[in-house]
């Protein structure tokens, strides 16, 4: 350990408000979300109670940002030095599509490597085996590996279900490396245990959407989507019905797109992440760590420029952004990037540039810029 343990808090003292809080930082607009994940780490963490989840949401509702900040979290966090050996994976990577086998020895070697970086050089089979067995696993895409697709049975994907089933309810796997044992270098064979592995796994789940959606409207189904007022960012009022799979879906949904009963029983909860509405991209664009915006401030320092930008405008890259709700987040980069190339490849020529005191300038986008590259 490289931290003062005469410093450190007890883990059971890091309590999920605080992790929550931690959290926030980087992903904002999944309330609800972080609070089941705030709750599995601090299960994982204190090694009490499993807390696997599984993360559902369209593309750029953020399931990658919350992984990426779980491990920003840990490796930000003095007490979780112990927990960093963190890795993402593709579900996809975990099969051999020829020999239609479950790979564990791929997640094991990824999660190995993290190890090796926490511990450090010369590890000794010990070393690497506690560093492993504590690891989180991020498991992404898993609902390309449903076990019917178009309507057939998909066996790489009862498979790799099967095969993570096991995993997550404990199991010893010999897993074969080298490592340092009496000063010198070795093959070994490490027995793992994943009980106290940490399973996050998620995926977009596109055409649950589709199914769920077509059940409800079914006219003997009994429900009713709901209708709301929503106000443009430049103040007109429509009244639009919307979709939202939380309202309605149901735990024989996912049986029916192809997810394994046994093995949607391993998760302690199943998450999931809301639909980003103007509001919140609107949010995420001017607060978030990692937002377009604040990536370009950031450019732009390196120029003596300070950028900003009028409320209207935000409000009208959100609002076009929602628009494509298949990107959700990731569509206010495409269209941020669009309206300050143009500022970023030469500022100093643009007319909105304003010289500030002692050498200094600003510069500001506005209503306009964004109106000509949203309507075009």
């Amino acid at each position: 350990m490289t931290e003062n343990s005469k410093t450190l808090r007890p883990l059971e003292e890091i309590t999920p408000p605080m992790i929550y809080e931690a959290l926030n930082q980087g992903v904002l607009g999944q309330s609800t979300a972080l609070r089941f994940v705030s709750v599995a780490i601090y299960k994982h963490t204190t090694g009490k109670v499993p807390g696997n989840i599984m993360l559902i949401g369209n593309s750029g509702t953020g399931k990658t940002t919350i992984m990426n900040n779980i491990q920003r979290l840990y490796h930000q966090t003095p007490e979780y030095e112990a927990f960093r050996a963190m890795t993402i994976i593709n579900a996809n990577l975990l099969v051999d599509s020829e020999r239609m086998e479950f790979q564990p020895s791929r997640l094991l070697t990824a999660v190995e490597q993290r190890a090796r970086a926490l511990v450090g050089e010369k590890p000794n089979p010990s070393e690497l085996k506690e560093a492993m067995e504590q690891a989180t696993i991020c498991i992404d895409e898993i609902d390309k590996m449903s076990s019917i697709v178009a309507g057939k049975p998909n066996a790489i994907g009862v498979v790799l279900q099967q095969g993570l089933l096991t995993l997550m309810e404990g199991e010893l796997v010999a897993h074969h490396t080298h490592a340092w044992v009496d000063g010198v270098e070795k093959k070994v064979t490490i027995p793992i245990d994943t009980k106290h592995m940490m399973f996050i796994c998620g995926g977009a789940f596109e055409t649950l959407y589709d199914q769920v959606y077509l059940r409800v409207v079914s006219p003997s189904s009994g429900e009713k989507l709901k209708s709301q007022a929503i106000q443009t960012a430049d103040g007109q009022v429509r009244i639009e019905t919307r979709f939202a799979l939380a309202d309605f879906l149901k735990p024989e949904d996912l049986f029916e797109y192809g997810m394994v009963p046994q093995f949607m029983a391993r998760f302690d909860n199943i998450v999931l992440l809301r639909e980003l509405d103007t509001p919140i991209l609107k949010q995420i664009l001017l607060k978030s760590i990692d937002s377009p915006f604040n990536r370009s401030r950031s450019y732009f320092e390196i120029l003596n420029i300070e950028l900003d930008i009028e409320d209207l405008a935000a409000s009208l890259i959100a609002e076009a952004a929602e628009k494509n709700n298949r990107a959700g987040a990731r569509a206010l980069r495409t269209i941020f990037g669009k309206i300050v190339n143009p500022l970023e490849f030469d500022p100093f020529s643009r007319p909105e540039l304003e010289k500030l005191p002692e050498g200094k300038f600003k510069l500001v986008v506005n209503a306009d810029m964004v109106r000509r590259i949203v309507q075009a």
